[in-house]
């Protein structure tokens, strides 16, 4: 991929505060497609190959939200459509956003699914038979900003779901294979641009003004012992920037915390970006990917306590909007993946 020189926002505050939000015991119930599970991978040659292990929980949002106060960070309850059961496995971030969407009464939809809204933002979950599956995010950016534009140095609102995933209070915890031992990590997400529009005015500034859909993983140093433990980088893929017809290789370092920020964008796995109304399948290994993110990391000086792809792991997962202008979207997942090999 050839790297283009493009300002990109990524959700860095919101990543900064995952990472230091309160931990949470392990939870010890891995059903309802939640467990660690074994997953027979098949070859170029249609052999089975290798068994995977699944790293992320609850795929399919059955469980709901952890609702993390949008200023503080700090657990405000639970968000669960009627008769969703279990503890959560997912935390849903608000950061930066002028109300919560807390205490928001559920919907139901013809389609079997619940609506939760408020002014800024509303998620629709519910059961997997529905067709309205597996999650829908909205963000209203006019709401948020009272329409007008914010400035560079303002925060900006985000709708995430996040996910732990490895050691110290990740939900696969120690059982997160290193990535020096995997042969592949196989992705896989539908994306569905429901709707969007920027409502540009006078005052858009399209290097500080956007729409941003993301899924994000944490790469982390987790070898107990070693002098880097616990340091980190980002490593992105755009699902949807209202900028770019296809989002695609982009660098940068996140002044805040001083970490890279790998964004390889969706070019790598398809042709085209997101189109309203319009299905989008992405698939593919991103282990290639990380170990090149890794390796570009080294090369301009960062993590360099440890150079060995058997030290680092993906700890979090993280996906969602950020929103910096006064667009309003509506994006719909479903069929996420994030398999180890």
């Amino acid at each position: 991929m050839k790297q283009k020189n493009k300002k990109r926002l990524f959700p860095v505050f919101a990543l900064m505060l995952l990472i230091t939000a309160c931990s949470r015991e392990r939870s010890s119930d891995l059903a309802n497609d939640g467990g660690q599970k074994m997953i027979a991978h098949t070859g170029k040659s249609g052999q089975t190959t290798a068994a995977g292990i699944e790293l992320l929980t609850d795929r399919i949002f059955q469980q709901g939200f952890n609702v993390l106060h949008p200023g503080s960070g700090a657990l405000q309850g639970t968000l669960q459509y009627p008769g969703g059961v279990t503890a959560s496995k997912w935390n849903l971030a608000q950061w930066y956003s002028n109300a919560s969407i807390y205490g928001a009464a559920p919907v139901a939809l013809g389609s079997g699914s619940y609506h939760f809204a408020n002014a800024n933002k509303a998620i629709t979950i519910g059961p997997a038979s529905s067709a309205d599956k597996d999650l829908v995010f909205a963000i209203n950016g006019q709401s948020e900003f009272g329409n007008n534009y914010r400035t560079a140095s303002q925060p900006f609102p985000h709708l995430l779901a996040d996910q732990r995933i490895a050691d110290p209070d990740g939900w696969l915890g120690t059982s997160t294979p290193f990535l020096g031992g995997l042969d592949s990590m196989v992705f896989n997400i539908d994306a569905l641009l429901q709707y969007h529009t920027r409502n540009q005015k006078s005052g858009y500034d399209p290097s500080i003004h956007a729409l941003q859909y993301s899924c994000s993983f944490l790469i982390q140093n987790l070898r107990a012992g070693n002098p880097g433990y616990g340091k980190s980088m980002y490593f992105l893929v755009m699902l949807f920037d209202d900028r770019y017809p296809l989002p695609d290789l982009s660098i940068n370092e996140d002044i805040f915390s001083g970490r890279l920020i790998y964004d390889i964008g969706i070019a790598p796995f398809t042709a085209t970006g997101l189109v309203q109304g319009q299905w989008k399948h992405i698939h593919g290994d991103l282990l290639p990917y990380i170990k090149q993110a890794l390796t570009e990391a080294w090369s301009r000086g960062y993590l360099l306590e440890s150079q060995n792809y058997n030290d680092y792991k993906l700890s979090l997962f993280t996906m969602g909007f950020e929103c910096t202008g006064l667009n309003i979207g509506t994006m719909q997942t479903k069929n996420l993946d994030l398999v180890a090999f």
